[in-house]
């Protein structure tokens, strides 16, 4: 079936629920129809979360990185060789389980031993529908993205947390320590506090972090990523998604 967009949307702002064949709709419409999904997602994102996201993995008070994850009992896994019947049917399953008050969303990521760079049948805009759908599903529940926000979402990492409520920041080898200033930059340009942060100067403390993991560079690397965010004058929708960090480029 084809995505009915003003059906759906009626049905769920007067108090319906999404069917099975509504998020297969949803994952399968096409690319003209993803930033309406993302504004409508965007609509719930903020009335059950406002403008705040957890961060799973902050450096905390002491300066210390959690390195394990958190147990994820319910997590969605894209990119496997699932149809995308299959992949709905995860999405409405946890939906649909009181007990999955948290659901996570991991995008695979290819073993670059086994895989050539760029093999991935996932698109970013593929991606967003993904985390869209499961947004519009399941309005209430906190949903995080996971594994391969970054390689799969890419440009449009900043959409993605329309959807969203939590994440993790990259892991920051020593090889790529730019990536966590480009992460605190791009919830900064979305308009978010991280929940629990307070009034921390968190670029401040991640530059100390990484000095001390023997990055002498990092107040570099620091300043870098955010004067290319006040020369571009960065903003998140473009205005066209109703979520005050102006960028969904509908």
């Amino acid at each position: 079936m084809t995505l009915n967009f003003a059906e759906l949307t009626q049905k769920l702002r007067a108090g319906g629920q999404a069917t099975a064949q509504d998020v297969l709709d949803m994952v399968t419409a096409g690319p003209g129809a993803t930033f309406a999904l993302v504004e409508f997602a965007a609509e719930f994102r903020r009335m059950f979360f406002r403008n705040t996201i957890e961060v799973v993995n902050l450096l905390d008070a002491q300066g210390k990185v959690r390195k394990d994850r958190p147990q994820e009992p319910y997590a969605i896994n894209v990119g496997a060789s699932e149809s995308q019947e299959e992949l709905a049917q995860q999405i409405f399953s946890l939906t649909q389980d009181d007990a999955a008050q948290r659901i996570t969303v991991n995008f695979l990521v290819p073993n670059e031993e086994v895989e050539a760079p760029g093999s991935s049948a996932l698109t970013p805009m593929q991606c967003l529908r993904i985390l869209a759908a499961a947004r519009i599903a399941a309005p209430a529940k906190s949903l995080r993205v996971g594994e391969g926000r970054d390689l799969h979402l890419r440009s449009l990492q900043s959409l993605a947390l329309h959807c969203v409520d939590s994440l993790y920041l990259r892991d920051v080898p020593a090889s790529e320590p730019r990536a966590i200033f480009e992460d605190l930059q791009l919830l900064d340009s979305a308009g978010l506090s991280i929940i629990g942060a307070g009034q921390r100067d968190l670029a401040a403390e991640y530059v100390s972090y990484l000095q001390s993991e023997g990055v002498e560079d990092a107040q570099s690397y620091a300043d870098e990523v955010f004067a290319e965010d006040d020369a571009e004058g960065a903003g998140g929708c473009g205005g066209n998604c109703g979520c005050g960090a102006g960028g969904c480029g509908a």
